[in-house]
């Protein structure tokens, strides 16, 4: 068994665990605050940092283009003068070389010459490959061959040669070293487009080393995957640590400024606000905890009272004092305690009373009433006992209800287990005897489960009687059918009677002659077979439906109307037909046969009060919205609208009781609907017939059409 919890437990664990949760929050969200703050700060500042090298930049790329343009318009052939003012008077330019269109040199000046002359064929440095694509050009750092110092080159054309400015970049150097972090380091470095390190100031032997950091973290964690002014840390093999920062392009050559400041001097910086936050959720966790005890107590005393009282009640015992509590809550509490106990005795009579107004309900209907778990019984009627054979309730309780269900049905039965049912019919076997039940269920929660609760009602007798009824149809139809056979056989046998007194006439007085008898047998023989075909027509109707098969209805209604052609002419009644196409349903033939009998001898007992010459049937059929509609309207003067709704019932009949039986239009009723799952309805309509209108009744079967069928030449 599961060890039940302490609720005062529970209790003081959730306010103590609350404080020390909420203090904890609070102090790393204050944490998380204070750092991002810090970073914000350095974010800005290093922003701040970049934009000033960024102008600073912009100002010393003037000067140089300012310098160019100077040279573009004041230079010619031999002016080394020009070339000498340039140098001397601007410490961004330590020699400026030109190059005539092969790459030689035809002119230079350098504040240090080492080993350079003109002629000297320069076509294959950086500077004068870079310039054939492009108007001017700003190189990598590379081995200055003037100097012999890394060096960066601006070069640009002038007419069909090539000037080349070696640029010194001690001023941006000067400017960037003004920047440094906390730790006394400099905050800036800056790398060419091959990621080479031009200006280093914390170590300045890299640049002359032209140390290329293009693999490093600083460009596969930053410059290569991040855009200028976003902020991340990455790692710094110079300084053998992680590093803070961000960067920025210089479009005009390519240049990448890095700033960064260390990421462990950041977060030492927060060791000491985070000590002080520590320290203050510490002594509020102490703090929350003592408050948490003392509140505790005071609710474990009232919860103690509550607990009694509860108790004392539950036990029946109504008179206990109720002390008052220090939380106007549990006051409210025990006051509706108080309120209950008196309402408790009231409604213990009222629900046993209610109880057995259940029982008495349970057990009085006329259903079996059946309460199972998967088919086990766990409760039932009175009804269901007598029912089942059983002698008391308790032999029925533990059956499992398969058992008493026909093998046909089990499958059926079992499904039915798992949902809510309608209405559907099934056999039960009890003791050797079958009975046709009509059942459903409906899930319910009893005792807190879900279990069903089926109902069950007997037709076995309800099943006779409608098969008696069909029988009585079909009985009812075969007189029918008799008298129209006496009617297509009076004809015929006339005809043989004439012909074989004729033939024994003429026997006698010796006058026969061959031809004469020759006619007069075959004659007999061309009636014999007429008769011998009506015969076989007629069986064919009483042939009962064994299967569902696939039928024409407009063949079905020649049929009958060939069948009952006798008795409509005997009566004077016109019939006309508008059938639309080949209508293929599924059903039963012969018992459609006998639908469209019952209705058409109604509307001809109808037309019989109307004269002979205005006595018309019109039968008519077409689909809509994939069905198939049959109308028959006669203009028999209608059925009285009070009682136009009662025409399907058994046994109802407008006849006199020596004309019909009321079991006709019932028995096409079940037909059409239970055997057919289709409808059928009657209305009263208006016939308009040769200038003149007729009242009269319009019958109206709906049936499903085949599915497969084709709808193309049916569309209305």
């Amino acid at each position: 068994m599961k060890k039940e919890k302490s609720l005062k437990k529970q209790i003081l664990i959730i306010l103590i665990s609350f404080s020390i949760f909420i203090a904890i929050s609070i102090g790393l969200i204050a944490m998380v605050n204070f750092y991002l703050s810090k970073l914000n700060i350095i974010q800005h500042n290093q922003k701040q940092v970049l934009y000033q090298i960024e102008s600073e930049m912009d100002k010393f790329l003037s000067k140089i283009s300012k310098i160019s343009f100077y040279i573009k318009g004041n230079y010619h052939q031999d002016n080394v003068t020009l070339l000498k003012n340039i140098v001397d008077t601007n410490t961004n330019i330590s020699s400026i070389l030109i190059l005539n269109k092969d790459g030689i040199i035809e002119d230079f000046y350098a504040a240090t010459n080492i080993k350079i002359y003109k002629g000297f064929d320069y076509s294959n440095q950086e500077y004068f490959k870079g310039i054939k694509e492009n108007d001017d050009y700003w190189s990598n750092v590379f081995l200055s061959t003037v100097d012999e110092e890394a060096a960066i080159s601006y070069s640009f054309r002038l007419e069909d040669k090539v000037v080349v400015l070696m640029v010194q970049l001690k001023e941006i150097s000067d400017f960037i070293s003004r920047f440094k972090n906390q730790d006394n380091t400099h905050m800036v470095k800056i790398f060419d487009s091959s990621g080479t390190v031009i200006l280093n100031p914390n170590n300045p032997d890299l640049v002359l080393q032209r140390f290329n950091e293009k693999s490093q973290k600083v460009f596969t964690h930053l410059i290569d995957i991040l855009k200028p002014y976003e902020f991340t840390i990455f790692y710094s093999n110079s300084f053998d640590e992680e590093q803070y920062g961000t960067y920025t392009s210089i479009e005009k050559t390519g240049w990448k400024i890095v700033v960064r400041e260390s990421y462990k001097l950041i977060l030492k910086s927060l060791n000491s606000i985070i000590f002080g936050m520590i320290f203050s959720i510490i002594t509020f966790i102490i703090v929350a905890v003592l408050l948490s005890l003392r509140i505790s107590r005071r609710i474990f005393r009232s919860l103690d009272d509550l607990q009694q009282t509860t108790t004392s009640i539950a036990n029946g015992n109504y008179n206990i004092e109720i002390r008052k509590s220090y939380y106007g809550e549990f006051n409210i509490l025990l006051n509706s305690f108080n309120k209950m106990k008196i309402e408790i005795d009231k409604r213990e009579d009222s629900l046993e009373a209610s109880l057995n107004s259940f029982k008495s309900l349970f057990n009085s209907t006329m259903e079996v009433i059946v309460i199972h778990d998967k088919g086990i019984c766990i409760d039932a009627n009175n009804v269901a006992v007598k029912f089942f054979k059983f002698n008391d309730k308790k032999e029925l309780i533990g059956k499992n209800l398969l058992d008493f269900v026909d093998d046909k049905y089990k499958e059926l039965f079992i499904k039915n287990y798992k949902k809510n049912t309608l209405p559907y019919e099934f056999d039960i076997i009890i003791n050797d005897q079958k009975y046709t039940c009509l059942g459903q269920g409906k899930f319910i929660k009893l005792n807190g489960k879900k279990v069903k609760l089926s109902t069950l009602i007997d037709i076995t007798e309800l099943k006779a009687k409608d098969r008696l009824l069909f029988q009585q149809s079909k009985m009812a139809s075969m007189g029918e059918m008799i008298g129209n056979i006496a009617h297509q056989w009076r004809q015929p046998l006339s005809v043989i009677s004439t012909c074989a007194s004729g033939i024994k006439l003429e026997k006698e007085i010796n006058d026969i002659k061959d031809e004469r008898l020759y006619e007069s047998l075959d004659l007999i023989v061309e009636n014999t077979q007429y008769l011998s075909k009506t015969i076989d027509d007629f069986r064919n109707f009483f042939k009962a439906d064994k299967v569902i098969e696939d039928f024409c209805v407009n063949d079905s209604i020649f049929k009958v109307l060939k069948l009952l052609k006798s008795s409509i002419q005997n009566h004077s009644i016109q019939v006309e037909t508008y059938l639309d196409g080949d209508l293929i349903i599924n059903g039963y033939p012969n018992e459609f046969l006998q639908v469209l009998i019952n209705v058409l001898n109604n509307a001809k007992d109808a037309l019989i009060s109307q004269p002979k010459n205005a006595r018309f049937i019109n039968i008519k059929t077409s689909i809509e919205n994939k069905k198939c509609i049959v109308e028959v309207n006669d203009n028999g003067g209608g059925v009285n609208e009070t009682i136009i709704s009662k025409i399907f019932e058994p046994y109802f009949t407008t006849k006199h009781k020596s004309q019909g039986t009321g079991i006709g239009l019932y028995m096409s009723h079940q037909i059409v609907v239970e055997h057919m799952k289709g409808s059928i309805s009657a209305k009263n309509t208006e016939m308009i017939k040769d200038g003149n209108i007729y009242k009269g009744c319009s019958l109206v079967i709906v049936l499903p059409i085949k599915e497969n069928q084709n709808l193309e030449d049916y569309i209305i």
